[in-house]
This record gives structure tokens, C-alpha cells and sequence, in this order.
């Protein structure tokens, strides 16, 4: 649950925060997350990848996951609602299976194609049948960032599976999280220079502090803890209540609102994933 919280409150607070934060340097939370990975690696010794298909698989898994997918989703959630974020990000299995399928050439049954089409079907009212006025704030280009981020990163979830299977999956998360973030770290503190400060409330800082390590250490190390403790039969099911507590955290403390369209669309992307995972893509 420790987990499940913190990738809720992805959306609601990047929304809540960059009408105050630049977007494109709250994208590179990877940088002060680094400074925490790259020392645990070191202290601890963790095991990195041994030869060049590893390494492979961490500059793909690194590349999608933890740069492209931050940075998006951020500028994207900064032109959307919490909400429509939230919704979007809940089909990333739908792009996690057909990505999947793809690099392992194998034929998803029809169970599956039912269930992503279905999916599908609900991404497309969530971006194309919107409700017109400010008080949304829902934008189109917001929308079809945070789609291909999440596109990016559920597809770099092969490359960071695979790694796992060869060096743990915390290793494998640390090191990519320590590769992203020593990869923007100088743009980072190039843009860091002009925010002010000095200025946030202690609200805002928590916030910021959240989003650096929450989302990208604090919960994929609780998560790949409680599946080694827990077992993944009994653990993996907890995903599913990150879309709709991140739409209720959104609903009750942004004061968005559940419209036509997004229960349309909630309806649809969670009963075409419920569908899809009858069998095994």
C-alpha cells in the first residue's frame, strides 16, 4: 500500500504544483533521485549489468521509464487534469502486453484483443469527448503527452524486466534510476538556478520532495520488497487500485470532476484490462 500511494499521488500532485513549478525541471526528478541511488549502489555493491546486451537494457529501460516518461507525463499533466492523467497511465498494461507480444513475436489470444481494444476505446473518449470550459483545464496536447509517455514507458518495460531477471529487480531499478538521473543532472541544476526557492511554502516543498522520491525510489523499493515478501499472486493485484485512488485523491483534494466522458472512460479502460488479463498476452 506503501507503494500504491505513492504512484497515486503522481498525478495529482505534479497537477497540483506546476501552475507554481517549471514543468520541464520538475520532469527531471530522476537528478535528486541519483544522488540517493548511485550511493546505495556504492555502498552496498549492487550488482550492475555485465556485458553489452545489459547495458542495452538499461540505457533502453532508463531512457523510457525514467527520463522520457517523467518528463512528458510532467509536461503533459501540466496542460491536463489529474484525472485524465490518472486514466491515461491506467492503460499502460494494455501498452505493456502488446509491446510484449511484439519483441516476442507471439500472437495475444482474443480475450487480450478484446480487452485492448476495449482499453483503447476508452483512451479515445477520454481524449476526444471532453467537456469545453477552464474549469477542467483538460487539454488535448496534455492528453496525448501523457499517452505517449506512458506508451514510451510501458515499452521500456521489457528491457527493465529482462534486466531484472539478470541482476535483481532493485539493482536493476537503482541503476537505472542513478543512470537517468546522472543523465539530466546538469540540465537540472542549469534550470534549478531560476526557480526561486526561497518562495515555497513548506506545503510545496513536501511535494516536490514527494515526487523526487516517492513515485521514483521510495515505491518501486516497498513494491519489488512486498512481491519478494508477499508473493506476486497475492501482491500484483494492489496495481489496480492506483488509477482510482489517484481519480479520488484528485476528485476530493483538487476539486475535479467525475464528468460523463471520464466514467465513460473509466469504465472502459478498466474493464478492457480486467478483460485482457483472462489469459496471458
Amino acid at each position: 500500500m506503501v507503494a500504491v500511494v505513492f504512484f497515486a499521488l503522481t498525478a495529482p500532485l505534479t497537477r497540483a504544483i506546476t501552475p507554481e513549478m517549471d514543468p520541464m525541471l520538475l520532469g527531471m526528478r530522476p537528478a535528486p533521485a541519483a544522488l540517493v541511488a548511485v550511493p546505495l549502489i556504492v555502498i552496498f555493491r549492487l550488482k550492475g549489468p555485465g556485458d553489452a546486451r545489459d547495458w542495452l537494457l538499461l540505457a533502453i529501460s532508463a531512457a523510457g521509464s525514467f527520463l522520457a516518461f517523467p518528463l512528458l507525463f510532467t509536461l503533459g499533466q501540466a496542460r491536463t487534469s489529474a484525472t485524465h492523467g490518472a486514466l491515461i497511465q491506467a492503460a499502460m498494461p494494455i501498452f505493456t502486453g502488446l509491446a510484449a507480444a511484439i519483441v516476442d513475436r507471439r500472437r495475444p489470444g482474443g480475450f487480450w484483443w478484446l480487452g485492448a481494444a476495449l482499453a483503447f476505446a476508452g483512451e479515445g473518449v477520454l481524449v476526444f469527448f471532453r467537456d469545453q470550459g477552464p474549469a477542467h483545464e483538460a487539454s488535448l496536447e496534455g492528453d496525448l503527452l501523457i499517452l505517449l509517455a506512458s506508451a514510451l514507458s510501458a515499452s521500456a518495460y521489457i528491457a527493465g524486466a529482462r534486466l531484472a531477471l539478470r541482476i535483481s529487480a532493485l539493482n536493476a531499478t537503482l541503476w537505472c534510476v542513478g543512470a537517468a538521473g546522472i543523465a539530466v543532472l546538469p540540465f537540472a541544476a542549469v534550470r534549478a538556478v531560476a526557480v526561486p526557492w526561497a518562495s515555497f511554502s513548506w506545503g510545496m516543498w513536501a511535494s516536490i520532495v514527494t515526487l523526487a522520491y516517492g513515485p521514483m525510489l521510495l515505491a518501486f523499493i516497498a513494491w519489488f520488497w512486498a512481491l519478494a515478501k508477499g508473493g506476486v499472486r497475492r501482491v500484483a493485484v494492489f496495481q489496480f487500485l492506483v488509477p482510482p485512488l489517484s481519480v479520488l485523491i484528485s476528485v476530493v483534494f483538487l476539486g475535479e470532476r467525475l464528468t460523463l466522458p471520464l466514467i465513460v472512460a473509466m469504465a472502459a479502460i478498466f474493464g478492457g484490462i480486467a478483460l485482457a488479463r483472462r489469459v496471458k498476452p
